[in-house]
């Protein structure tokens, strides 16, 4: 059974079909890469998945619970960065991650050394009493990852999280993720960042116009796009969304 089940999942926009019958399983310690071109429906799964998205059809199980049923159950597993984070604007940097820490009802002693721990590990130090609204896009990217790391999450569900980010915090960010896998969590990510996925993912799936095309490791997908011939991520994707169309 995976922490992440989707089951023939359906979602339409008036005539626009979003999600056709997606189904998918993702296991502990896993880094799933959840690809596609602009428009598959990406973002509308893992909306579905947090539950900020209700499926016209299909089921989604968090750690066994279902998200329509019991999205508080599920969600307290779950840490999450989306695709555009709105923080609350009149709230400093370090007042945000202590406010979501709490909501995730940690201890104050912990919640104190996580906070001074993610300000370093992010370089945050400095912004620490700048309120959001005033911050960057980049700043305002890492406050929401820090965020969603916080509570040391058994399951990450992250939508293109290191757009807007720099090279080292890029790092950081993929460092603190593969230690939280290591120690039983699992990963799920949304990105264009091909290069990045093909050596940070443990397994691929690639979707278009709502409808998985192929998953499986990165290998895998090689040997069956390509027929054991070198080829790049980029090279498969390129292929299959091309083969597909």
């Amino acid at each position: 059974m995976g922490v992440i089940e989707l089951f023939n999942v359906s979602k339409t926009y008036g005539k626009t079909v979003a999600l056709k019958n997606l189904s998918l399983s993702i296991s502990e310690k896993e880094i799933y890469g959840l690809l596609g071109p602009n428009g598959a429906g990406k973002t509308t799964t893992l909306k579905i998945i947090v539950g900020l998205l209700t499926p016209d059809t299909g089921t989604v199980r968090i750690m066994g619970f279902d998200v329509s049923k019991s999205r508080v159950d599920a969600l307290k597993y779950v840490g999450y960065v989306p695709e555009d984070p709105y923080l609350f604007q009149n709230l400093t940097v370090r007042e945000f991650i202590e406010f979501i820490g709490r909501l995730r009802g940690m201890q104050k002693d912990e919640l104190r050394d996580r906070v001074e721990y993610y300000l370093s590990i992010f370089e945050l130090d400095e912004k620490e009493s700048t309120i959001i609204r005033a911050l960057s896009r980049g700043m305002i990217q890492k406050v929401a990852i820090a965020s969603a790391l916080i509570h040391n999450p058994r399951i990450l569900i992250m939508d293109e999280p290191m757009v807007n980010i720099d090279p080292e915090a890029q790092y950081v960010f993929k460092k603190e993720v593969k230690n939280l896998v290591e120690k039983g969590s699992t990963a799920l990510i949304s990105s264009h960042m091909l290069d990045m996925v093909e050596r940070f993912c443990t397994r691929v799936g690639i979707i278009n116009k709502g409808t998985l095309l192929i998953e499986g490791e990165i290998d895998e997908l090689k040997r069956i796009a390509f027929r054991g011939e070198d080829a790049t991520l980029e090279e498969v994707f390129m292929k299959i969304i091309k083969g597909e169309e």
